[in-house]
Order: structure tokens, then C-alpha cells, then sequence
């Protein structure tokens, strides 16, 4: 016996398509669905080795808002850098304006100086030309040129000095300290 059913195969009611052909082998049993894993019990996790790390804590936004007395005390203390500040400005400005009127004062006494050393120069050739001879230069026309000098020097001293100004300014400080 081959153990087929040969009447179901035969049975017109069944389509061709819907055959089922049963062999000797043993069937194939389905698969049986795995039964979920039961839940062990609840362990506690391993702890990691070392210092826990810290909670992150969220920290307020914004800045606080000062008390009356705290704006009022910044108040002050910005006026008294601004007094401070504007006290230096005008005093290294005040410095800046005497330093170019000293320089100023120094470059008229130069010019001067300078002026007075071009007419001493130009009255010695003027007198050197007009005593000289053109052949022999002697001793007697150089002691006359010396005279002429002498009388022009003592004729610009009793002039009196056209802008002669008395030092009132009090000395610069001294520095503690003098390296030679």
C-alpha cells in the first residue's frame, strides 16, 4: 500500500490546481513559533568603574538685575573715570601747547642769533673791502677793520633788546636720579 489516497485525487469537486499529494515520508511538521524568551529576572546593570559624572544642571539664563544701590554705586565710579580721563587729557594738552610754544620761542632765538652772525659776517667783508687795497693787505687795515666792528657791536648794545622776556616759569623738576 502506498498509502495514497486516490479518491481524493480523483474527487471532481477538488481543482486541479488544489491537489494535494500525500507521500509515505513522514510530513514535514510546521515549524513551531518560538515561544517568546521569558524575561529573566532583572538584574542590575554592571556599574561603570571610576567616579560617576556629574548631573548636568541647567543654570538660569540672563543676567541678574542689579539692585539701586549697585547702579547708582556705577554711576559714580563711570563719572570718576570720566573726570579722571578728561583731568589727563587736558593737562598732557596743556603740556603738548607749551612744549611747541618753548620750541617756537627757541627757533625765534635761533633766527636771530643767525641774522646777527650773517651782519657781523657781511659788515667785516664791507669793511675789509672798503679799507683793503688791492695790492698788499697790512696790519694797519686789519686793526681798522677790528675798530668798525667794535663800533658796530657797541652802536646794536645800547639799542635796547626789542623783545627781551624775563624767565617767570618755576624750574622743570629734577629727576631723583642724575647718571653721568
Amino acid at each position: 500500500m502506498s498509502g495514497v489516497d486516490w479518491d481524493a485525487i480523483s474527487s471532481s469537486s477538488e481543482s486541479e490546481d488544489d491537489v494535494v499529494i500525500e507521500t509515505d515520508d513522514e510530513p514535514e511538521p510546521e515549524p513551531e513559533p518560538e515561544p517568546e524568551p521569558t524575561p529573566e529576572p532583572a538584574t542590575p546593570p554592571k556599574r561603570p568603574r571610576g567616579r560617576p559624572p556629574k548631573p548636568i544642571v541647567e543654570k538660569p539664563t540672563g543676567k541678574r538685575k542689579m539692585s539701586e544701590a549697585q547702579l547708582a554705586a556705577l554711576a559714580r565710579g563711570r563719572a570718576k573715570r570720566d573726570a579722571g580721563r578728561l583731568e589727563r587729557k587736558t593737562a598732557t594738552q596743556k603740556a603738548k601747547e607749551a612744549k611747541e610754544a618753548a620750541t617756537k620761542k627757541r627757533r625765534d632765538e635761533m633766527a636771530v642769533k643767525k641774522a646777527t652772525k650773517i651782519k657781523k659776517k657781511e659788515a667785516i667783508e664791507e669793511a675789509a673791502l672798503l679799507l683793503s687795497s688791492e695790492d698788499e693787505y697790512d696790519d694797519l687795515e686789519v686793526k681798522q677793520v677790528k675798530r668798525i666792528v667794535a663800533k658796530r657791536r657797541s652802536a646794536a648794545k645800547k639799542k635796547p633788546p626789542a623783545n627781551k622776556v624775563l624767565k617767570d616759569d618755576p624750574p622743570a623738576e629734577q629727576p631723583q636720579f642724575i647718571f653721568y
